[in-house]
C-alpha cells in the first residue's frame, strides 16, 4: 500500500510536467515573518490559485490538493471567478488527476480546428 502523496510533492510533479512541456509557470511560496507566522506575500484577494500556467494562447490557473484536502472558500471562488473568462481553464487538481493533468498540459490547439486555443 502506497502513502498518500502530500501536496507540496504533488505540487512538484505538476511543475516538473509543466515544465519538461515547455509551460510557464508561477508559484507564490511562504515565508516566514518576523513574528514566526508563515505567510505568502502578495497584495489582492485570498484564496488565489496555487500555479499559474502559460503556453502560446493557453492560460490555467490550477488550485492543487492532496486526494483529501479541502479548498476554502475563497479558493472556490477564484476558480469560479476565473474559470468564466473565455478560453481560460481554471481547475482544482489532485494527484489522482495526473493523466488528466498530462493530456491538458499536453494538448497544443490545431489552428484548423481550434483557432484561440479554446479550453479542451
Amino acid at each position: 500500500m502506497t502513502s498518500p502523496i502530500s501536496e507540496r510533492d504533488f505540487q512538484s510533479q505538476v511543475i516538473d510536467l509543466a515544465r519538461q512541456i515547455g509551460w510557464r509557470l508561477s508559484h507564490f511560496r511562504p515565508g516566514q515573518t518576523a513574528g514566526g507566522r508563515w505567510a505568502t506575500q502578495m497584495s489582492g484577494d485570498i484564496g488565489y490559485p496555487d500555479l499559474t500556467l502559460v503556453r502560446g494562447d493557453r492560460l490555467i490557473f490550477a488550485e492543487l490538493k492532496t486526494a483529501n484536502g479541502q479548498a476554502s472558500d475563497d479558493q472556490v471562488d477564484w476558480l469560479y471567478a476565473l474559470d468564466n473568462v473565455e478560453y481560460v481553464t481554471a481547475q482544482l487538481w489532485r494527484p489522482h488527476d495526473l493523466d488528466t493533468i498530462a493530456t491538458l498540459l499536453s494538448h497544443r490547439p490545431d489552428p484548423t480546428t481550434d483557432p484561440v486555443g479554446a479550453p479542451v
